[in-house]
């Protein structure tokens, strides 16, 4: 009883109506939606011969009739899926039964195809924006490229690689110079180095040998003379005898004197012992002289003939010990004066050589000098032209460079519009999910692709079947009210 009143005849008579009604709507809407995508695909065809230059009007008529007549063709198939539904219910055939079904299911198929490209046609549709978008960025980046490039063409180099080149050349001119003053101080150091300073040391030698040699002819010399000195002193003492007090003070007086000769001339250095042989010899002479007008007083006669023959001998024997000594004397003066002359002229040649070789350097130096400072002044010259390059250049950029920011700030005003967008879009946010993704400019194609198919694919599954499961239900309830009638008359 309960089930009878839950599910009485007019009741499942009015739902199986309002579903039968409720499938072919959904049907018409499917086609409503071919119907809409056969008229955006003519106006595409058409849109599309415009943009080239146009057409005949036969020519585009018949593109747009070939474009969009398929589309409506689908859809007015997709009228055929109820009827075939009513088919497939009313026969009891097992093969009519099974191909209804296949139709069927093409139709679903095709409404499927209708929906999803539907869903497509609308995803596009909403990334219509954000892919102008995109593509404003790309012309701009390309125009900003050519705004580069041309800008790269007028500046052909920047203040930093103009500070960059100076720096280099200077350092180079500075490694240069040094280099060439090292070579210089290197050939300077060997060029004093094989100057041979060595003869000094043998020619003092020599020269020490030679001073001892006439040291020993000094001292023989004073020996002998001193050795004749005294047999004349000796023989004129004899010969004076009982002279007085006077004379015997001279005689000390003369033996002092020559004791102080040699002590002066053992002292006497090398360029002091001829003087001091001189002046002593000159007071012992003029001592010897007093002594012999004193004794010429007290003696007479044979005495002074005696004297006068020791006096001569004497004389004599001075002469020939003093010539024979002298003549040795000068000749080791002499070579020693030309061993110090040697000394003094090699010594001067070596000084001219250092000084040759000092001037020549020095020569050397000034020209590196004056060569560097050329360049220096070269590369100054160089710098102040390039910055009056740069100057003219940094002017003619300016206009190049506003271009470029106002590109920056179209492009970053795209990315922020383009950012809302994504945020914007359900696909996108689904995919950002989807894949854990921070930002939506991270999305790529692959992703979109996979939520969407996802997406839009159960979607359009759903929708291809309701149909034609309405249009089943309401012919199953017709069936059953039918049934309840049959019931009713046999009861």
């Amino acid at each position: 009883m309960q089930y009878t009143s839950i599910y009485s005849q007019s009741q499942v008579s009015y739902y199986s109506d309002f579903l039968v009604r409720l499938a072919w709507v959904v049907e018409i809407l499917a086609v409503a939606i071919g119907l809409t995508i056969s008229v955006v695909m003519g106006l595409a065809t058409y849109n599309s011969f415009e943009q080239s230059g146009g057409a005949g009007f036969v020519e585009g008529t018949a593109a747009i009739l070939v474009t969009a007549l398929p589309f409506i063709l689908i859809a007015v198939v997709e009228l055929c899926k109820i009827p075939l539904v009513f088919a497939f219910m009313a026969v009891k055939n097992v093969f009519w039964r099974s191909l209804f079904l296949i139709f069927v299911l093409f139709l679903c198929l095709i409404t499927f195809e209708t929906m999803f490209n539907g869903f497509e046609r609308n995803f596009a549709n909403l990334n219509r924006a954000i892919d102008e978008r995109n593509l404003e960025n790309a012309n701009f980046g390309s125009e900003k490229k050519l705004l580069e490039m041309r800008r790269a063409q007028i500046l052909k180099f920047t203040e930093e690689e103009l500070i960059a080149e100076v720096t280099e050349n200077r350092s180079m001119i500075n490694e240069r110079f040094e280099a060439q003053v090292a070579d210089i101080n290197a050939r300077v150091s060997r060029e004093l180095a094989a100057i041979d300073y060595s003869f000094e040391q043998e020619l003092n030698d020599k020269i020490d040998a030679l001073m001892t040699t006439r040291d020993g002819y000094y001292n023989s010399w004073s020996a002998e003379t001193a050795l004749v000195e005294e047999r004349f002193s000796a023989m004129l003492l004899n010969n004076i005898s009982g002279s007085s007090d006077e004379r015997d003070r001279l005689l000390e007086e003369l033996e002092l004197l020559k004791q102080e000769f040699e002590e002066e001339r053992s002292e006497a250095g090398f360029f002091t012992e001829v003087a001091v042989e001189n002046r002593y010899r000159a007071l012992i002479a003029a001592k010897e002289k007093q002594l012999q007008e004193i004794t010429l007083g007290y003696l007479g006669g044979d005495a002074l003939t005696k004297q006068a023959q020791m006096e001569d001998r004497l004389r004599s024997q001075m002469e020939f010990v003093n010539s024979k000594y002298e003549r040795r004397v000068r000749e080791v003066n002499e070579r020693i004066d030309a061993a110090k002359q040697n000394i003094v002229d090699r010594t001067l040649e070596n000084e001219a050589t250092e000084q040759r070789i000092y001037d020549q350097s020095g020569r050397e130096r000034r020209d590196f000098i004056s060569l560097r400072d050329s360049e220096i002044v070269a590369v100054n010259e160089y710098e102040e032209e390039k910055y009056a390059e740069l100057e003219v250049m940094a002017q003619q950029s300016f206009g190049i460079d506003e271009k470029i920011f106002m590109l920056d700030s179209e492009i970053l005003r795209n990315e922020t519009e383009v950012r809302q967008l994504i945020n914007q879009n359900q696909i996108y946010r689904l995919a950002m999910y989807a894949y854990n993704v921070d930002e939506g400019s991270d999305v790529d194609k692959h992703m979109l692709a996979t939520v969407a198919l996802l997406w839009f694919g159960s979607l359009s599954v759903i929708t291809a079947v309701t149909g034609v499961i309405l249009a089943l239900a309401g012919f199953y309830l017709r069936r059953f009210v039918i049934n309840m009638r049959d019931a009713e008359r046999a009861g």
